[in-house]
Parts: C-alpha cells; structure tokens; sequence
C-alpha cells in the first residue's frame, strides 16, 4: 500500500512541482470557478453586488469602508462583459491568477528550489478563505492578496537589480496596495522597518532613489486619502461599527483571542497539512541556505510587527472584533514558512505528499462549488444566489417600470446589485451602504440629488416583504431621507413572485412600489 502510494506521489510531484504544473493547476481551477460564478448562479453576494452599484460611475471614493482601486477595475471591466456578474468575478479571478504569479516568483527568488517554491505558489488552495471563500465572497481582500505579492517581488528586485525602473515599481506596487485596501497600511507599516534591519536591503533602500518611490506612491494614493479625510466623519463611524469597541478602558482580552483566532482560522486546513508533513519546520530549522534565512527574516519580523501592531491596538483601543478575513496581510505565509522547511530539512517524499494533498484540494473545490449549487436552494439562508432576478425584471418591466432610480433592500438579498444588469440605463441605490442607513436618522434631507439624465425618470423602490411589515417601514423612511419620496411609511407595496432558480418549486417573493413619474428626487 505505501509502495503505491509512494508512487502516486511522485507522479503527482513531477506534474505539480514545477512552474508550469503550477500555472496549469492554478489556471483550470480559476477557469472553471470563472465559469461557474459568471454564469451558473443567477444571483450574487454583498461583495460582488456592491461593486455593481459603486462602478455606476467614476469617483474618488466609494464609500469609506474600502478604497476605490478595485471599483475602478471593474468600471473597466464592464466596457468588456457589460453590467454583469462576469464583470465583477473577472476582476476577482484576474487577481487571484496574478497574485499567484507573484507568490510563485518571489519564491523561487528567496528558495532557489524549484519544488520548494511550487508548493508555496500551490498552498493557498488549502487556505478555505483564499480557494474557497473568495470564490463567493471578497473583492478587496482579494485585490489586496496581489499588492502584497507585487510590493515584496518589487523589493526583491530592487536588491538584486538596484536600478531606476526597480525603485519606479516598487513604488507603483506601494501605490497600488494603499489603494486597495486600508489594513495594506499595516503591512507596509511592517515591511519597511523589517527591510531597514536587514544589512542588504538598508543599503538599497538608503538612497535617494527611494524618494522616487515614495513621489510615485504618494501621486497615486493622495488623491483619494485627501477625498477621504473630508469623509472622516463617516470613517469614524465605520471603525466604531466595524471593530465594536466595547469598553473606554481596561484590556479586552477577547479582541486579543479573535485576533488569534484570525490568524489561526486564516491559515487552516494549510497548517495542519503543514504540521502532519513538515514537523521540524515548526522548531529551531537552522541556517542551513544564508540567502533563504534572510528572507525568512525579512518576512518573520513583518508577520511579527504586524501582530504585533494589531495586538497593540486591541489593547489600546479596545477593539473586540478582528475578522477573519482581515488575515489576507499573512498571504505571503507560504513563502516564509518553506524557508523553514528548506533550513530544516526534509524529504521527496514530504514533498510529494504535500503536492497530492494541495492538489486534492484543486478538485475538492469546484466539486463543492457543484454540490453548492444542487443544495443551497433548499437553504434558507443561502438562496441569494438563486434568486429570480431575470423573473422580476420581467415583472417590473411588465408592470410599466423603463428607467429611472431604484432603491433596493439588502436584508436577505443585496437587490439592488442583482438587479442593475437588467437596467443598466438607471440609477441604483442600496441600502447596504452604512452610510447611507447612517444618514436616514442625519438631515438634511434630501441626500441625494435627482438622477443625472436630460429626461425625468421613474422612482422604483424594492424590498423584501416580512410579515411584521417593520422592513416596509424601514425602507419607506429610507427612502425619504435620500431622494425625498414622501410617501407614508404604511404605504403597502405590491408583490413580485418567482420560483427560485433549480428551487425546486420554492418560490421567491419580492415587494415594491413603482411611482411612473417619480417622487421628489427619486426619478
């Protein structure tokens, strides 16, 4: 039994271990969840809603939760695939595949080892939030996962070429990263002074050419941090949501153990493959490779400043949520953990092994994405994807609604997102932006001025219907507040019905109110 096992490994390790089994693997599994998520699934989640509402236009900002850089590739993904899902995923997969690129390069400069640096490239297919959750979930996460990638190849290759266009990328890298996704702040906060401490990298960096990074970074990020320090009202009311303070004083010790928990929850099942194969790697590994334990180094002490920093905070701050996701800063974890393979030792056979099992993961993936698709129809709380959307256009349509603006609920279904590609000629609101919920109890009123257009549009307002008729108020009062509509919050909306897609025979129900000549600035 071990005889055969030892050689399915191997044969396994030849395909997988290698730069091109690497892109061959990476490339068929994003492929076929591209497929899956543009055009399997009717429907679609917060994240990838959200983006279709903020890339209705061009702007500085989107909100104060995330930067704009991603919203902005999607804009530009949308002149190719239209107002659609497949504008959104494409983006996301597009990412994913160059942060793979990335991940691959920088490892096979800090290891010199080929295989060793395949299977870090490989390992986030065992990581659940990179192969699975962001195949349904995240947008910035995952834009951020490729400047972390980007900003440490770019440094790698200003200490080993030290010319001018090095230090220009690696200050495009830095740009970029500070406009995908504000924790990129901790991470460069991190890597700098680790740089600094390390004899070669101090000796590039003490230059003056590390000013040109640092005019490119600043030229690129500026605009938007200046947008968004006239928004620092709004930041403040996001971080005070965002991380739950619970106390003005004292230690909270449970922000301390969901920080833990993030880190730890972040990197599984990968750490318990990592642990079964790799064992020796965990203790003292040695310096057995002088260029690799460098590295190892370099990026050891940027895991630590970071955790150190996020610990402070907690204890400083009182912060009492760290979400688990907010651990895509330790994405270049790999790469720092088979440098303490390499300085450990160890054998082909581990290697083998741990090829098979990342590759198994390759296929539990989109098997489960399968599975996913028969299921959560019989899930209440997960029918968002299945959706009728196309069903409810057709309604809406026939109901006499053409264009104008739409307000959409996100309790149970982001709406308005779903919705947009059936009416890309509208203007869409949704009320899953904080701030706008923010604004509904902060006049004036109202928020939000008519629709751009040279004719007057129509005013369609959607929900979904609860029994005891608090959402319909809710979203009524909602409504006034932004455009002004003046309708009386006990205003009964009409129904929509569909059966949910591959539901078998469940059916979904929708409420709204269509005013054909719009409401105040509702048009």
């Amino acid at each position: 039994m071990m005889a055969f096992l030892d050689r399915t490994t191997a044969a396994v390790g030849r395909f997988a271990l290698s730069g091109r089994g690497v892109m061959v693997t990476w490339g068929c599994l994003l492929s076929v969840l591209w497929l899956m998520r543009s055009f399997l699934f009717p429907g679609t989640d917060a994240d990838d809603a959200e983006q279709l509402i903020s890339a209705q236009g061009w702007a500085l900002g989107y909100g104060v939760r995330n930067p704009p850089l991603f919203t902005w590739i999607v804009a530009l993904s949308q002149q190719i695939f239209g107002v659609s899902i497949a504008a959104v995923v494409s983006v996301k997969f597009s990412l994913l595949a160059i942060s793979i690129w990335l991940l691959h390069h920088a490892a096979r400069i800090v290891l010199e080892d080929e295989k060793l640096a395949a299977l870090a490239a490989l390992s986030p297919l065992a990581i659940y939030y990179v192969s699975w959750d962001s195949t349904f979930h995240y947008t910035h996460s995952v834009l951020l996962a490729a400047s972390l990638c980007f900003t440490f190849a770019a440094l790698l290759r200003v200490e080993r070429r030290n010319d001018l266009s090095s230090f220009i990328m690696f200050g495009i890298a830095i740009g970029i990263g500070l406009l995908s996704k504000y924790n990129y702040a901790l991470f460069l906060a991190a890597l700098l002074p680790a740089a600094l401490a390390d004899k070669e990298l101090r000796s590039r960096l003490a230059s003056a050419r590390t000013l040109v990074s640092a005019a490119i970074a600043i030229a690129l990020a500026l605009p938007h941090y200046l947008w968004l320090w006239t928004e620092r009202e709004w930041l403040t009311l996001l971080a005070r949501d965002r991380f739950m303070p619970k106390t003005d004083s004292g230690i909270e010790i449970g922000g301390l153990i969901e920080t833990g928990n993030a880190v730890l929850s972040f990197l599984l099942p990968l750490i318990v493959v990592l642990i079964v194969l790799f064992p020796r790697a965990f203790l003292r590994p040695g310096t057995r490779t002088a260029l690799s334990e460098r590295y190892r180094r370099l990026l050891g002490v940027t895991f630590l400043i970071m955790l150190t920093i996020t610990a402070v905070g907690v204890l400083a701050l009182g912060v009492s949520r760290v979400r688990i996701h907010y651990m895509f800063l330790l994405y270049l974890f790999p790469v720092y953990f088979f440098a303490r393979v390499q300085a450990a030792g160890t054998t082909d056979r581990a290697i083998n092994f741990c090829a098979t099992a990342l590759l198994a993961f390759a296929l539990i993936v989109p098997s489960a994405v399968v599975v996913k698709y028969f299921v959560d129809p019989l899930r209440k709380s997960k029918g968002y994807y299945h959706m009728p959307y196309a069903d409810f256009a057709r309604q809406l349509k026939a109901a006499g609604f053409k264009k104008g603006t739409v307000i959409g609920d996100w309790l149970g279904y982001p709406l308005a997102g779903n919705l947009r590609p059936y009416f890309p000629e509208s203007r869409f609101i949704s009320l899953l932006d904080w701030q706008y919920i923010a604004l509904v109890d902060h006049p004036p009123t109202p928020v939000l001025p008519p629709r751009d257009a040279k004719d007057p549009g129509q005013c369609l307002i959607l929900w979904t219907p609860q029994k005891d008729g608090q959402r319909n108020d809710m979203v009524l009062k909602s409504a006034h507040r932004l455009v002004e509509t003046k309708l009386d919050n006990r205003t009964k909306g009409a129904i929509l019905s569909a059966p949910m897609h591959h539901g078998h025979g469940r059916m979904a129900r929708l409420s709204y109110i269509l005013i054909l000549n719009g409401a105040g600035n509702c048009q």
